[in-house]
């Protein structure tokens, strides 16, 4: 396979965490995926995802989803 490369500046993808690593998937129209391994150092990253949450308490700093998120309802 002959190397590509495009800027990822605008691409909307998702940080999924694997069995070993965080990696960024990106999907196209038809639902197919690229999880690209993260090796930048420092890239900026903006939350979109109205169910994340910032929580901090005596277990430690997280990135998880909001409680009320997490309500089931019937």
């Amino acid at each position: 396979m002959d190397a590509t490369e495009e800027r990822a500046i605008g691409v909307r993808g998702c940080l999924i965490r694997t069995l070993g690593d965080v990696v960024f998937r990106v999907y196209d129209n038809e639902h197919n995926f690229v999880d690209y391994e993260i090796t930048n150092h420092d890239c900026e990253v903006v939350i979109i995802d109205p169910d994340a949450a910032l929580i901090r308490n005596e277990a430690g700093d997280f990135l998880d989803y909001t409680d009320e998120s997490m309500q089931i309802t019937k």
